[in-house]
């Protein structure tokens, strides 16, 4: 009972959050880690790709990426539902 009440609470919140945090003209197409709070990231403002710099105190625009084109993700999502995950559990 805990569990289910854990799981529904934080799926709850998750979306909650979630859609506070989208932005209609913003979007992180990609990011990579390139330290303890580095990174680099390309975002999609307006249509438009830049190529950012993602530090602790500031962003900086490094290039508008021009002819950028997103590859879309092919590979299948290999994250098993918690849900699936906790019936199977509970079945033995």
């Amino acid at each position: 009972m805990v569990l289910y009440l854990t799981y529904y609470s934080t799926k709850w919140l998750s979306t909650r959050t979630n859609s506070a945090m989208k932005s209609r003209y913003i979007n992180i197409v990609d990011k990579i880690i390139l330290g303890q709070n580095k990174f680099l990231a390309i975002a999609e403002i307006c249509s438009k790709y830049y190529l950012l710099s993602i530090t602790e105190k500031d962003i900086t625009i490094i290039k508008e990426l021009k002819d950028f084109q997103p590859i879309p993700d092919t590979k299948p999502e290999n994250n098993p539902e918690f849900s699936n995950m906790l019936n199977k559990f509970l079945k033995r």
